[in-house]
């Protein structure tokens, strides 16, 4: 399995770990679709989470392509359909979806210390610029959320640092990126996510908080 880290000394059997990922299920849907456009971290911790929508104007798996081919690049993929998911840089490598290339004045570059995840979009051009109709699938909402806990869980990350692009570039980017992104019902789900896990192995799973 892609998401088996073998750090994760609370998973020390085979049944913990089968209740892990049971709860965590949508991570066995994970393919590998790897870049070439990511870097060293430089010895930089990495204590953040940033949340991206696409708007993209081409398909799900031309937008993923995208990001695995051009120098923009991200670590993970998710899109609208079921099982639709990608890992494109692996997490101890920076890639390039939070930096500051324009070198704006007052935009910090956030690579370093952050790991990505796309959530597929459609542009808001083709809804003749109605902001309304950017959303996202249960399917989105569910392996963000399993997702963002997974990272959260094994390397202590806060949900507080967990974060939309535009929250830390509002320059170059909508203040509320990723658009229509429902915050309460992400934090609904990985408040599940944690309940479960600590009442079926321990107070070790709680989120970070």
């Amino acid at each position: 399995m892609l998401f088996i880290d073998p750090l994760m000394d609370d998973l020390k059997d085979a049944a913990r770990m089968a209740v892990y990922f049971g709860v965590l299920r949508n991570l066995i849907f994970f393919k590998q679709k790897p870049s070439t456009s990511y870097r060293s971290r430089g010895g930089v911790t990495i204590d953040e989470i940033v949340l991206h929508g696409t708007e993209s104007l081409g398909t799900q798996e031309q937008s993923a392509n995208s990001l695995a081919t051009q120098t923009e690049s991200i670590h993970y993929f998710i899109g609208r359909d079921q099982g639709l998911a990608y890992i494109i840089v692996a997490e101890e490598y920076q890639a390039f979806h939070a930096g500051n290339p324009k070198h704006r004045a007052g935009v910090e570059d956030h690579n370093p210390r952050s790991i990505g995840i796309e959530m597929y979009q459609k542009d808001i051009s083709l809804f003749k610029g109605d902001a309304s109709k950017l959303d996202f699938t249960d399917w989105q909402y569910d392996t963000v959320a399993m997702l963002c806990y997974h990272i959260c869980h094994r390397r202590g990350i806060a949900r507080a640092d967990i974060v939309g692009h535009g929250e830390i570039n509002p320059v170059d980017r909508a203040r509320n990126e990723p658009r229509n992104f429902d915050w309460n019902k992400f934090n609904i789900k990985l408040d599940d996510i944690s309940s479960t896990l600590v009442a079926m192995l321990g107070s070790e799973f709680e989120l970070p908080r």
